[in-house]
């Protein structure tokens, strides 16, 4: 029996993923970053912010990659300010100059691993959250890639697991879902949207 060919969605899927592999791995651990800070800070532990700002500086250096996938990162300051400025400047659509006082909120509270750094924040609350959160989804809503790479990259594969598996829910989706504001409205469309792309990449397969 001759095997279903791969749709040329699936077949931009793979070539795109292939020549941005640095970039979808690491928006990959920055998105368990942020499901693990969102567990941190909902239960009440600021060790929470420390990740959330690594959460922030893997996105943004992920958008990098998207942009250049030769980009150094690891070389990169690990200033949020300056990651901001620098996807700013590739991505102005977006204007994230708006978020500059949140970079500088949690590059302060990244600042806080060690008991002595003057620039510590003096101050944190789990309040920061919702920050934290809508700058993550602003940031996951808007990857520039197609939306069949979307859903395979940073948050999406991990809040829709529990649509196969037999609705089974990782801790992972669990703790990115779980009260969060800032995704709720738009899980219903991601949803919708989730089937369409399933549809795209396997139009042969029952969904």
């Amino acid at each position: 029996m001759d095997e279903t060919p791969p749709s040329s969605t699936y077949q931009a899927l793979s070539q795109f993923c292939e020549e941005h592999n640095s970039a979808t791995r690491l928006l990959r651990v920055a998105a368990q970053d942020y499901a693990a800070a969102r567990c941190l800070l909902l239960n009440g532990l600021f060790a929470g912010h420390v990740l959330g700002a690594q959460a922030i500086e893997k996105f943004l250096k992920g958008y990098l990659l998207f942009k250049n996938p030769k980009c150094p990162v690891r070389k990169l300051s690990h200033s949020l300010p300056k990651l901001l400025a620098s996807v700013g400047e590739c991505f102005p659509h977006l204007q994230l100059a708006g978020f500059a006082p949140l970079a500088e909120k949690f590059m302060n509270h990244y600042e806080t691993r060690y008991p002595d750094n003057p620039d510590a924040s003096q101050s944190m609350t789990t309040a920061d959250l919702l920050e934290l959160d809508t700058f993550i989804i602003f940031l996951s809503e808007n990857i520039p890639c197609a939306r069949h790479v979307k859903y395979q990259t940073g948050i999406y594969p991990f809040i829709s697991f529990s649509t196969g598996y037999q609705s089974t829910v990782s801790p992972w989706e669990y703790w990115i879902k779980n009260a969060n504001q800032a995704l709720a409205p738009l899980l219903p469309h991601i949803k919708m949207e989730y089937a369409a792309v399933l549809t795209e990449l396997h139009p042969s397969a029952q969904h």
